[in-house]
């Protein structure tokens, strides 16, 4: 069974077939010590399979892999599970280890390695998946237990849980169509604004097909973004409408229209160009996904302006409808409305003004208790606010099949995330001199190494340099957040202890170690020459051996995941048991700080250690890019990776982005995990208050009243400041689906978009109601309330409506995505309807109350 699944994984498109390890894999393999006191190595299983029609061979291949697996310190904790009665996991050589009635084998893992050509084909890749797991349980039943995780399967199988939930989107747009029609007061009134909105989606998307960008599990908060914006600038122009036709008996349908357009494209446009400048900013957020949320936004906003603001008047105007000129009631506002108008008419002048004066104070104590804004230390002004990601709960909720799948991984096996640490030799230690040839081709006086004379190069050749990976490792095992890690160098202490053993013992795990010269000098009793008392190996001569051993024992390509050939590069892999993000960020600080610590110990200052800014890396592992494997496959992993120079294909050259840091970072998982928590913690305030300040600027010029830009900006900060506030609760809380991670700081964007077109559409009404009035002030709030307004309430509770059902589902980001917008309407509500016409009151911007 488990050798069928590692086949058929392999199987799978975009694999790397000779990285996996399981105890089906090539290069996993029994290592033991022949008759003639050699080295040997075999498969754990053969080629064809454990047999199932001789009993006899079977049970002498199973008892082959027995002792292969139970006896190997490398292989058993990473590849074997192993259980106690009560259901704990045995750790290797536990005592009761090699008792099958006290720790008892029940499960195997696949450690598998896909190239990052998986992500351009997501949903095919992930479904062959799903169906090799389906096929599994259809064939075993309850007799087997499967679990499935993974970065690629992670991210794969959120796009295929998105497209599998696409009904309930459906289902947000029928609440946003029936609202709209009671609300509108009739189905043209629903339909024809959102034929705009609709248009302006399908013209977004058709850019994203057009430049060959695909709607990701992240970039389906544009079409939701657009839906959002264009439903509220629907819901005003279509009241607009309304109004002018049933307010003049003798006024046509087209006339209305054209007086709708002529109301609301100013405000609309002023609310538009805010958007856009909001989005640009964004754009310059070093995230991919931010970029692209910010063009395609940016291009969205635009075709509001032409799709939203104008298809639906004049759409209305086509298709009138019979009653145009007595049904007064689509005109009238309804007793809520007026009930409304006048209330909040009352509360705004009145002393009751307290009242959504304190809801503000309130919600900023709130957020200031919660993001503990006023406790600020030297890594974060909010220390309440955690902005890593832990993408298990960032994707999905707690009780979803994936992560419970991950938790069960959590518990059986060491770690369910990775994390590489990149070693090479440093130029000045290891020249890596070309080799020397003396055929008359090299230049004179060129430096070369010659085999015969030279030590052998490469810092995997130097005792001390395997010695600080020993230490690496065992202090990473050691780590609370690390389950276990493995390098090239656990081959060298297996061959070290089987060479080291006695003869005629069984392998003694006191030898499970790099022998460099301390340790050969403690243990001379195994080393020393009993003819030559005052004899000591050179630890490096002895590495030197034993990775010619090594080589010499392994088909080619075995090591190549853990050391290059040239033996001058090389990375350990760990796994980390945890993704919890306050874990992973203090577990790559701890990396980082032991880096540091020890970068003056001997073997450490030998080499460099993880990737640093402005590295250059090739991909992929040696080997793969020769003419043959590539043009022998058809695969597009090796295409990718590889490059064709003039008919030769070779390795891919990457060179990291040179920040001018010097700080050490990590690859695999944790790697990408951190990336994304440093960008977070840099621009989770700044790009907002970029932002903020961009719309102050294009207010001030648009308005040309620096006044109301910043009546305008400041209420967006109380909304921003809301939204803290409530990423620092899902922080306390631990719900890692809720807080502040990159994948959710985009609402923040969306929340101040609705923000400043819900406070543009009320100043810009309020200024044509003073000017209507003669100066006015309560009969022109409540005109405005009435209108603008009750506009403004209404497309917020269509939108609150609307995203009942993304709330329901196991999504995590689209539950997300609703809670934050839902906090941010509800602000965005009091704000929009009491504290802009209150701030306006109390300054009389020129704009609104003119010179007088």
């Amino acid at each position: 069974m488990v050798q069928k699944a590692h086949n058929d994984m392999v199987a799978l498109d975009h694999s790397r077939g000779p990285n996996f390890m399981d105890i089906a894999a090539q290069k996993i393999k029994y290592m033991g010590t022949s008759e003639d006191g050699g080295l040997k190595f075999e498969r754990l299983i053969p080629v064809a399979g454990i047999n199932t029609t001789d009993k006899q061979v079977a049970d002498t291949q199973l008892a082959h892999l027995k002792k292969g697996i139970e006896t190997n310190p490398v292989l058993a904790p990473m590849l074997m599970l192993k259980q106690a009665a009560d259901g704990s996991r045995c750790e290797y050589a536990q005592e009761g280890w090699y008792d099958d009635d006290v720790c008892k084998a029940k499960g195997f893992f696949i450690v598998g390695d896909y190239a990052d050509t998986v992500k351009e084909d997501y949903l095919p890749w992930v479904s062959s998946t799903i169906d090799l797991v389906n096929d599994i349980k259809a064939k075993h039943g309850d007799r087997v237990e499967v679990r499935i995780a993974g970065e690629p399967y992670f991210l794969a199988f959120m796009l295929y849980d998105l497209v599998q939930k696409w009904w309930l989107f459906v289902i947000s747009f029928l609440i946003v169509v029936a609202m709209l029609w009671y609300l509108n007061k009739g189905w043209r009134g629903s339909v024809f604004p959102l034929i705009g909105v609709v248009a302006t989606i399908i013209i977004t998307l058709g850019l994203m097909g057009f430049t060959a960008y695909k709607l990701t599990t992240m970039m389906v908060l544009t079409p939701m973004l657009l839906l959002a914006i264009g439903t509220g600038h629907a819901v005003q122009v279509v009241r607009r409408y309304q109004s002018e036709l049933h307010s003049d008996k003798r006024i046509k349908p087209f006339t209305a229209a054209e007086r709708a357009i002529a109301a609301t494209i100013i405000p609309a446009t002023l609310a538009i160009v805010t958007d856009m400048v909001g989005f640009f900013t964004l754009s310059f957020v070093d995230i991919s996904f931010y970029k692209a949320y910010a063009y395609f936004g940016m291009f969205g906003m635009m075709t509001i302006l032409i799709t939203t603001t104008t298809i639906a008047p004049i759409l209305m105007a086509m298709f009138p409808g019979k009653d145009t000129e007595r049904d007064a009631s689509m005109s009238e506002a309804s007793a809520f409305e007026k009930g409304m108008a006048k209330t909040l008419t009352g509360v705004i002048n009145g002393k009751m003004k307290i009242i959504p004066i304190g809801m503000i104070v309130a919600l900023v104590a709130w957020s200031a208790v919660q993001t503990k804004v006023l406790s600020p230390t030297a890594e974060s002004a909010m220390p309440g606010v955690e902005v890593g990601i832990n993408y298990s709960r960032a994707a999905f909720k707690y009780d979803s099949d994936a992560n419970i799948d991950l938790r069960r991984l959590g518990e059986v096996m060491p770690g369910v995330i990775s994390v590489n640490i990149p070693i090479k030799g440093l130029v000045e230690h290891f020249p890596m001199l070309p080799a020397c040839s003396y055929d008359g081709s090299m230049a004179p006086d060129t430096k070369c190494w010659d085999e015969d004379e030279d030590a052998p190069q490469g810092a995997f050749n130097n005792a001390e340099v395997m010695a600080a990976i020993e230490r690496t490792e065992d202090w990473m095992r050691a780590h609370p957040n690390i389950g276990f890690t493995g390098s090239y160098i656990q081959f060298l202490k297996i061959v070290n202890m089987l060479m080291m053993t006695p003869e005629g013992q069984e392998p003694n795990l006191k030898y499970f170690h790099v022998p460099n010269a301390e340790f050969i000098s403690n243990n001379m009793d195994v080393y020393g020459d009993a003819e030559d008392p005052e004899w000591v190996p050179n630890a490096n001569e002895v590495v030197t051996g034993f990775n010619g051993l090594l080589e010499a024992n392994t088909n080619a390509g075995d090591l190549d995941s853990f050391v290059a050939k040239d033996w001058n590069e090389g990375v350990i892999m760990g796994f980390v048991n945890t993704m919890d993000p306050v874990k992973t960020h203090q577990t790559v600080k701890d990396i980082q700080k032991w880096f540091e610590d020890n970068k003056n110990e001997p073997g450490f200052d030998l080499v460099t250690w993880g990737f640093k800014s402005g590295d250059i890396i090739t991909m992929p592992e040696a080997g793969t890019c020769s003419i043959s494997s590539v043009n022998e496959s058809n695969s597009p992993t090796k295409r990718q990776d590889c490059g064709n120079e003039n008919g030769d294909w070779v390795a891919k050259v990457v060179q990291i982005e040179d920040s001018g840091t010097t700080t050490m970072a990590v690859g695999g998982f944790l790697g990408a995990t951190e990336a994304t928590h440093d960008v977070a913690e840099v621009e989770y305030i700044k790009s907002p208050l970029v932002t903020a300040l961009a719309i102050f600027i294009v207010a001030a010029l648009i308005f040309g009243s620096p006044l109301v830009a910043a009546i305008l900006t400041s209420t967006l900060l109380v909304t921003l400041f809301g939204q803290y506030g409530l990423g620092a609760y899902y922080t306390s809380v631990e719900n890692w689906s809720g807080n502040l991670h990159f994948a959710t700081l985009v609402s923040l964007s969306i929340a101040m978009g609705l923000g400043v077109d819900y406070g543009i559409y009320m100043i810009s009404r309020l200024k044509e109601e003073m000017t209507a009035t003669g100066g006015q002030w309560v009969e022109s709030l409540q005109n405005t309330l009435e209108t603008t307004g009750a506009a403004v309430f209404a497309s917020i509770v269509v939108l609150l409506a609307s995203f009942i059902p993304l709330l329901m589902t196991q999504l995590a980001n689209t539950w997300a995505l609703a809670v934050f917008i839902s906090e941010a309407l509800i602000i965005d509500v009091v704000i929009a309807l009491t504290i802009i016409p209150l701030l306006i009151y109390i300054f009389k911007p020129k704009y609104v109350f003119g010179k007088k």
